[in-house]
C-alpha cells in the first residue's frame, strides 16, 4: 500500500498515524540477547508470511547446502597400489618439510641481518648524537671567546685613545 499524501479520500493519513502511534517499544529484557544468528522458527514465519501476502520469497542456500559430501576413502585393488600411493605422500610430505626448513632458514637470516642493520644504525645514532653534543660545546666555547674578545677590544680602544694625547 502506498500513500502519496495527495486526494486523501480514504482517509489513509489518519490510518497510517494510527499504526504508527500503535507501535509498541519492547526493552532488552522483553527481547533477550542478541546472538547474531537467525532461528529456523523465525525463517519459517517470514516465508509463510512472504507466501500469505503473495510475495516471492527466495529462500537462502546455506553453505551445508551447497558443500558436497566428502570423497570416501579410496579403495586399492592390491598391496602394491597403497604401498605406492603411501611411497608418493611421503615423498611430497618430505619435499614440503624440505620447503619449509629452507624458507625458515631463509627468514632466520634475513632476522640476523635485520638485527645486524639496526645495531649499525643505532650506533651511527649515539655517533651523531657525540658530535652534536661536541658541537654545541664548541659553539658555546666560541661564543664566549668571541664575547670576551669583543670586550678585550672594546677596553684596549678606549684605553689606547686615552693615551693618546688630543689633537
Amino acid at each position: 500500500m502506498y500513500y502519496h499524501n495527495q486526494n486523501d479520500i480514504r482517509g489513509m493519513r489518519e490510518q497510517v498515524i494510527r499504526a504508527w502511534n500503535t507501535i509498541r517499544r519492547r526493552d532488552k529484557g522483553q527481547l533477550g540477547r542478541k546472538t547474531g544468528t537467525i532461528h529456523e522458527s523465525y525463517t519459517q514465519w517470514v516465508i509463510d508470511r512472504a507466501m500469505q501476502f503473495g510475495m516471492p520469497y527466495n529462500l537462502p542456500r546455506f553453505l551445508s547446502a551447497i558443500t558436497p559430501a566428502p570423497p570416501m576413502p579410496m579403495t586399492f585393488d592390491t598391496e602394491k597400489e597403497y604401498q605406492k600411493w603411501i611411497t608418493e605422500l611421503t615423498h611430497e610430505s618430505a619435499t614440503w618439510k624440505r620447503r619449509y626448513d629452507e624458507t625458515m632458514l631463509q627468514m632466520e637470516t634475513m632476522s640476523g641481518q635485520l638485527e645486524q642493520k639496526d645495531r649499525e644504525i643505532l650506533k651511527q645514532r649515539w655517533k651523531m648524537i657525540e658530535r652534536d653534543e661536541l658541537l654545541l660545546v664548541k659553539d658555546r666555547l666560541l661564543d664566549r671567546y668571541a664575547n670576551k674578545k669583543k670586550r678585550m677590544d672594546f677596553f684596549s680602544s678606549a684605553h689606547s685613545e686615552s693615551d693618546d694625547p688630543p689633537a
